[in-house]
């Protein structure tokens, strides 16, 4: 066995190691109120914050796309509308990062185990630098050796780019073969779009039933129902 502690595992973050929509919707809820929107429940945008960015801005602030002059600015087109919801969106988010925002129950022992015996490696469509706060605070940054956020790469999920990229990374640095770091590699996560980036890669797969989403997505090795449950069945896809 080469020197990559037996495997590459990738995690999503957002509904595979935390629950983060409280803090993201009370930033969105935030800011509508800064700007001067009307308010709605902060439940009611649960749905827009676990679909990446882009769509966050768009179903939780229509009305600046709509009519710009309530960000106090003169944006002349649509993607300086939403380079402005970033750059808001990022501030109000990055104070609150934490409030509410904890490992699921068992997590925080899971990764530490899994560390111990792997790679591990982050992919999640959360911004990479927001990404890599939420697990400074959530104190658990120093399990990942790679982080791959929504924005670190040209393309991300359901692509397998951060994935394939990823084993790259790790075969040069520990001199690993590729094809052997690609074997021995497996994506972790809740949405259809983690277990069709592992299939595009052609990697292994565990659904995280426990996460955001109810409905199971075709296609996983491996389905866990809890977090404690990963390691085992990692070892056994990987034995």
């Amino acid at each position: 066995m080469s020197a990559f502690l037996n495997g590459l595992i990738f995690l999503d973050l957002d509904g595979t190691i935390e629950d983060s929509r409280a803090d993201m919707a009370n930033a969105a809820a935030s800011i509508r109120n800064q700007l001067g929107l009307e308010q709605r429940p902060t439940e009611s945008f649960f749905p827009y914050v676990i679909k990446g960015m882009d769509f966050l801005y768009r179903q939780c602030f229509p009305e600046a796309l709509a009519d710009p002059s309530v960000l106090e600015g003169n944006y002349v087109d649509e993607n300086q509308i939403l380079l402005e919801l970033d750059r808001i969106y990022t501030l109000e988010y990055s104070r609150r990062i934490n409030e509410s925002t904890r490992c699921y129950p068992g997590m925080a022992e899971c990764l530490a185990q899994l560390a111990s015996d792997y790679t591990l490696a982050l992919y999640t469509n959360k911004p990479e630098g927001l990404s890599k706060l939420l697990l400074e605070k959530l104190e658990i940054a120093s399990h990942f050796q790679l982080v791959y956020g929504g924005d670190t790469l040209p393309e991300s999920k359901p692509s397998a780019l951060p994935l394939k990229t990823g084993i790259q990374q790790i075969a040069r640095t520990l001199g690993c073969d590729a094809t052997e770091v690609q074997s021995r590699s497996i994506m972790v996560g809740d949405s259809a779009g983690d277990i069709v980036a592992a299939r595009n890669a052609n990697i292994r797969s565990i659904w995280a039933g426990y996460g955001y989403y109810a409905e199971q997505p075709p296609g996983p090795d491996a389905v866990a129902r809890q977090p404690s449950e990963l390691p085992g069945l990692i070892a056994k896809i990987l034995d």
